[in-house]
């Protein structure tokens, strides 16, 4: 169990981290520590485009990890109060926010 920012619980799934690191993103099988901590001190949390309602981003910059200084996204499912998971994590160049629901003072 991982606990975010606000404390909220957020599983991290075997099912769920294969489907990370396999095939699409196995780089991220060295940034466990990474999305452990975007989820607990990220720069951004926004919503997605394709769930506002039910799916959150969590992003954070990372400079000289595994892949390079970028833009870790965390991608995590609400199912209620007591039960999120994280759908999947990728990096990318760009932060790309999107529609900002918390930013962090001075990111």
């Amino acid at each position: 169990m991982i606990y975010d920012f606000q404390g909220q619980p957020i599983r991290l799934p075997w099912e769920r981290w294969l489907h990370t690191i396999r095939p699409q993103h196995p780089y991220m099988a060295n940034m466990r520590p990474e999305l452990v901590e975007a989820l607990r001190n990220p720069d951004f949390v926004s919503r997605s485009s394709r769930d506002p309602a039910a799916v959150r981003i969590y992003i954070k910059w990372f400079e000289g990890c595994f892949v390079g200084n970028k833009w870790l996204r965390v991608v995590v499912k609400l199912e209620d109060d007591n039960d999120s998971y994280v759908l999947t994590a990728f990096v990318r160049s760009r932060a790309d926010v999107g529609d900002i629901i918390w930013q962090k003072e001075n990111p």
